[in-house]
């Protein structure tokens, strides 16, 4: 039992390793950074934005949404893990640029978003993410809604 436990321990941690780099990537404003950590066949959900399969089309949503939001950030802040992958508790955030998004008043504020995921794993790279937000949460972080 002890030599399971410490194999689920050491897996858990190198996944808790690529999960910080693949946020990393995420979060460094290159479109192309996060490539190198997904299966080219994998899934990405996004509950506010729908299902992309495969790279190209995860790095095209990516894109898209950097686009937008250029000094977008997603910082770690609790794991969790089981055999066949992690969740993770993050807060997304980024500065609103565009007046046209919620106003002239809101350029140059940053709403901040807590999100979680659920990054499933094939080896070491990520086959499937699923994220959990909504779109209304970055207007009622900048007060806007209630």
């Amino acid at each position: 039992m002890s030599s399971d436990h410490e194999d689920f321990s050491a897996l858990a941690l190198r996944r808790i390793e690529i999960g910080e780099s693949v946020f990393a990537a995420w979060s460094s404003g290159d479109a192309d950074a996060p490539e190198k950590y997904f299966h080219p066949e994998a899934t990405l959900h996004d509950v506010a934005s729908g299902t992309f399969v495969g790279w190209p089309a995860i790095r095209a949503f990516f894109a898209r949404g950097l686009a937008k939001w250029d000094d977008l950030t997603l910082v770690p802040d609790g794991w969790w893990a089981r055999p066949d992958g992690l969740a993770v508790h993050y807060l997304m955030q980024a500065t609103v640029t565009d007046p046209a998004m919620y106003g002239a008043e809101m350029v140059g504020r940053r709403w901040k978003v807590e999100v979680m995921s659920y990054l499933r794993f094939e080896d070491d790279l990520v086959v499937y993410e699923a994220d959990f937000h909504d779109k209304g949460s970055r207007a009622r972080s900048l007060g806007l809604e209630t």
